[in-house]
């Protein structure tokens, strides 16, 4: 079994599967492990987006075969989605599919909460284990995957098909809100025509959902794997110019305003959980001496910039989310690392009645005209051309092993990754002529 898991981990490495959402952790590396559950993260807690409900609606049968199939390659007793009971047609479909799976397969209801997708908070949600501060889920025993990726991984095995297209859910300020699947390698621009144009006046995009992503200003911005979707937005929007506040800016603003109120921290989902992060100690070393600085930044070297507590929690609308990480860099350029100091990590007793329901949320930033469901749609998009970046993954970037005025196939494989070394392959989305190779990129253009 050993020989077989490994051919089967090198076919996934192969594919060039990597989370379909957040920062692109190769999944290879995650699957060629053993733990006791597999959890599949269907939370989908970031607003406006659609993506995974989608998916869990249309392909509840894909998603059940690869459960199993991922599952017992991890060695899991069993494979378990989290998602929230609004889901209600994939709940429906799940209830009919997994009872031919002899109870190896659940599914868990999440409340209605940010972050419910955090996989720390996944796994306390269903398991009731503490991931350790800068842990893994393996620690506590948990493979933690998402629906899209186990969907690429499962469809290697099977179909013997590559990672050449991802579903997105285009939302915000456009004339038609979608969720659909689109080449990997194509421009916010042509995914924004798809969904009807923009209607706003000077937009402006947010990479991600808007609490954790990244605000993009050029729409000739690529989609990669991991990309989820993208909200657009108008510039003059109260959101936008919170996102777009310069590092100088906000830490100006928020060494003068910031009373120490510390509603920042009692409302953190890892302060919750029992992890030693405490944003407002980081925003009072704004006002402090460098080697004192140093000392109170520590507080967020654990932060994983959820930004609740700079959109949500902060009364004075200060940013601790991005103190917190303008600190974990500076302390890594310090060469100061997280010690771990205790040996169990309890939540905290008002847990989970400091939870902030996604409704809220969206009210507090202003998004409830953009709420709304974006339909899965199929679009059959076939570009003219497409930019293809070596590294949309964590690892190092994949190296071109095609050249200039090479004809490819789509699936066609064009950048590897050293045996040892951590990557993902990336291949081409469309059938066409390799056009430009590049530091960064490689562009095809369809012939």
């Amino acid at each position: 079994m050993k020989e077989e898991k490994n051919i089967i981990i090198k076919k996934i490495k192969e594919a060039g599967v990597v989370g379909c959402g957040g920062a692109g952790f190769p999944s290879y590396f995650k699957y060629n492990a053993k733990a006791e559950y597999l959890l599949i993260n269907g939370a989908e807690c970031e607003p406006l987006l659609y993506k995974d409900k989608e998916l869990m609606k249309h392909f509840s049968k894909e998603i059940a075969e690869a459960m199993k199939f991922i599952g017992e390659l991890v060695g899991a007793k069993k494979a378990i989605i989290g998602l929230k009971a609004k889901n209600k047609e994939a709940i429906e479909n799940f209830n009919k599919i997994f009872k031919n799976y002899n109870n190896y397969l659940e599914y868990f209801i999440l409340d209605d909460f940010y972050p419910a997708g955090d996989e720390v908070v996944l796994v306390y949600e269903i398991l009731k284990r503490v991931v350790p501060p800068a842990g893994l889920p393996l620690e506590v025993g948990a493979v933690v995957t998402n629906p899209e990726t186990i969907i690429n991984a499962y469809n290697k095995i099977i179909k013997d098909e590559n990672v050449t297209e991802t579903y997105i859910t285009v939302a915000g300020g456009v004339k038609r809100p979608i969720t659909t699947k689109v080449p990997i390698g194509i421009t916010f621009r042509e995914a924004i025509k798809l969904a009807g144009g923009a209607t706003v006046k000077d937009p402006v995009y947010i990479d991600g959902g808007p609490m954790m992503g990244q605000p993009v200003e050029d729409d000739q911005r690529i989609i990669t794997k991991p990309c989820s979707g993208f909200i657009v937005l108008d510039r003059s929007h109260p959101f936008v110019q919170k996102k777009f506040s310069s590092e100088k800016r906000l830490t100006m603003i928020g060494r003068s305003c910031c009373d120490q109120c510390s509603y920042c921290t009692e409302l953190c989902p890892r302060y919750l959980l029992g992890h030693p992060l405490m944003p407002h100690k980081s925003m009072r070393s704004l006002g402090l001496s460098f080697n004192t600085m140093s000392t109170q930044s520590r507080w967020a070297l654990v932060c994983v910039e959820c930004g609740l507590c700079g959109f949500y929690s902060c009364p004075e609308d200060l940013l601790p989310n991005r103190v917190c990480s303008i600190s974990k860099r500076n302390l890594f350029i310090e060469g100061i690392k997280f010690t771990r100091t205790e040996s169990e990590y309890k939540p905290h007793p008002m847990r989970d009645y400091r939870k902030v329901p996604i409704s809220k949320l969206v009210k507090k930033l202003s998004l409830e005209e953009y709420n709304v469901h974006p339909e899965f749609i199929e679009t059959n998009y076939k570009p003219e051309k497409v930019t293809i970046p070596l590294q949309q993954h964590i690892g190092v970037p994949a190296t071109p092993i095609v050249k200039i005025n090479q004809k490819v196939k789509k699936g066609e494989i064009i950048g590897i990754v050293p045996d040892d070394k951590l990557g993902a392959y990336i291949h081409s989305s469309i059938e066409g002529k390799v056009s430009e190779i590049n530091e960064k990129n490689i562009i095809i253009e369809r012939v």
